[in-house]
Parts: structure tokens; C-alpha cells; sequence
């Protein structure tokens, strides 16, 4: 496979995966999804696809915050129709299978953020939020008494964060 088939079907990977998970994807997110799980491409072609994908309005870029999020476009929609079958088909599959898998795990990692850290009086703070690419629907932070604690709160935020969001919600609103 000569540079340009290769720099082709690299481009194609990219909004295929997009086509598939559906959701907006960070730069991270790409390369995890292209390269750490999968193989199907290195960390300087999947980022090269990316900001050609972008220059060439196949994908758009927004900014939340200092993080640059991407979405597939109409006119990428319209170029992996066109272009599908260059991706051959066992790819294909494999992309499908893995993002079937996955997405709503990185769904979660995208959306439910969390962290936690130390205050001066020796108590944490735990910082939990739902965020999509254009809002934030709940920001939230409390303190408790230890690192045990914190830690706890936060590796069980993306497991919990929808129903406890829902929950909330239920209760403030009746």
C-alpha cells in the first residue's frame, strides 16, 4: 500500500469510528480507540488524519473548556458513503465489534468527570460532573473526611453518575 492509500484509509478509520461511537471524541479518545486498544494506526497518523479530517470540514472541532472535542459533519457522513468500501471489510467489522463493545464506556469517561484532592484543614474535596460538548448539567462538590472516602466517591462516579443524576433530579423536582 503505497503513502497516499495508506494516509486514505487512515482518514476513512477515523470517520468510521466517529460514524460508529456516534458521540463527540476528544484527541485522546482517538488515539485509545485507534491505536493503544486496537492497532489500526499510529498516534502521529491518527492525529495527521484528525487535522486534515478537520482542515477539510469532514469533522468539526469544538472547545470545551481547554479540551478540543470532534464530531463527525454532514459532509463526512457524505465522503464515508462514498468512500466505505476502501475500508476493507474485515476492518470494518472489527471496528464495529470493538465500538458495540465499548462506546458506552467511553461515553462515560468523556461525560462523567471526577477527581478529588486534598484541603488544607487534612479533609478532601470531591469534585463530580455531567458534562456534554456545549453544557455542563451538574457540577458538584462536597467534602468528607478522608482519602478512603474521596477515593471511593471517585472511582464509583462513572458507574453511578446517571442514576444519581436522575436521583437528584426526581427529588428536586416534584
Amino acid at each position: 500500500m503505497d503513502q497516499s492509500e495508506e494516509e486514505l484509509l487512515n482518514k476513512l478509520i477515523v470517520l468510521f469510528v466517529f460514524d460508529k461511537m456516534d458521540i463527540s471524541l476528544d484527541e485522546k479518545t482517538i488515539i485509545n480507540i485507534c491505536y493503544t486498544q486496537n492497532g489500526w494506526m499510529m498516534p502521529l497518523y491518527c492525529m495527521d488524519a484528525i487535522q486534515k479530517l478537520v482542515k477539510a470540514n469532514f469533522i468539526h472541532q469544538q472547545s470545551r473548556g481547554k479540551e478540543k472535542l470532534y464530531t463527525m459533519t454532514p459532509d463526512g457522513r457524505i465522503c464515508l458513503a462514498n468512500f466505505y468500501s476502501r475500508i476493507p471489510e474485515s476492518l470494518r467489522q472489527e471496528i464495529s465489534d470493538y465500538v458495540k463493545e465499548n462506546r458506552m464506556s467511553f461515553k462515560r469517561q468523556q461525560e462523567y468527570r471526577h477527581t478529588y484532592y486534598k484541603n488544607n484543614d487534612g479533609t478532601y474535596t470531591v469534585w463530580l460532573r455531567i458534562v456534554q460538548p456545549s453544557s455542563t448539567l451538574m457540577d458538584l462538590k462536597f467534602v468528607v473526611a478522608n482519602n478512603k472516602t474521596a477515593k471511593s466517591i471517585h472511582e464509583n462516579w462513572e458507574k453511578k453518575a446517571a442514576d444519581i443524576y436522575l436521583l437528584l433530579h426526581d427529588q428536586l423536582i416534584e
